[in-house]
């Protein structure tokens, strides 16, 4: 069994306390979480997570959209904070265009004992423009085609269910044999309509086991999506 979360944890950056990553870490500890997928992984916060003492043997993969400090402000990770051995891991650019803001996907490919070698990709696409989207889905779909192993996708993909760019990527992956994980609430908490906006999707060699969106985290704009998932018999 593997116990996952995918969680937007909003870039407060210049308002940011200490306490968030403290509530974090309290959230990882009481729900035994395998792997935590962040979006809007700011430099503060990421550097008070990977400080603490609280979590040994877990460790955080992924790198900044940018390399400059002075756009710490803007800059994010979508990191993935596991405790499995992983045994490779890259960031991978995604095409922003027409936006202007870089966008970036993080695989690692872990390896566990139950459900041997798995390949966890976490993405968070643009929020504005419907190409940017499609180019920035063009690339992960070309990603996820290379991989050999059963492939767990996450992210914040600033798409309803009832998008047709959300709905023809769906299909295409289920082409290679991913499903989509139907999530019936949202996960934006502004939102008006009882549809997430952050997906996930399994390989049909594992099953879901558990689904739960987490709703007592005062944190974030969004609601963390947690799993527990096992081998498909």
């Amino acid at each position: 069994m593997l116990k996952l979360c995918t969680f937007n944890i909003k870039n407060d950056f210049k308002t940011y306390n200490s306490k968030k990553a403290t509530t974090i870490i309290k959230f990882i500890k009481e729900k035994d979480l395998d792997i935590l997928c962040f979006q809007e992984l700011f430099s503060k916060c990421s550097n008070d997570i990977e400080k603490s003492s609280e979590i040994k043997g877990y460790n955080l993969y992924g790198n900044y959209r940018y390399k400059l400090k002075i756009l710490d402000f803007i800059n994010e990770k979508t990191a993935i904070l596991t405790n499995k051995k992983v045994e490779e891991s890259k960031t991978y650019r995604l095409p922003y265009f027409p936006s202007g803001l870089k966008r970036v996907a993080t695989k690692i490919i872990i390896d566990t004992k139950d459900l041997g070698k798995l390949t966890i990709i976490n993405t968070h696409l643009d929020y504005q423009f419907s190409l940017s989207k499609k180019r920035q889905l063009k690339r992960i779909l070309k990603i996820i085609k290379q991989e050999k192993y059963p492939v767990i996708l996450t992210g914040d993909f600033n798409l309803k269910n009832n998008n047709p760019i959300f709905n023809g990527f769906k299909k295409s992956l289920e082409q290679l044999d991913l499903n989509w994980i139907e999530v019936n609430e949202k996960t934006l908490k502004q939102s008006k309509y009882k549809r997430a906006i952050d997906h996930i999707f399994i390989s049909k060699k594992l099953a879901l086991r558990k689904l739960r969106v987490i709703k007592n985290l005062d944190i974030s704009d969004h609601y963390p999506i947690f799993i527990e998932i096992e081998k498909a018999k």
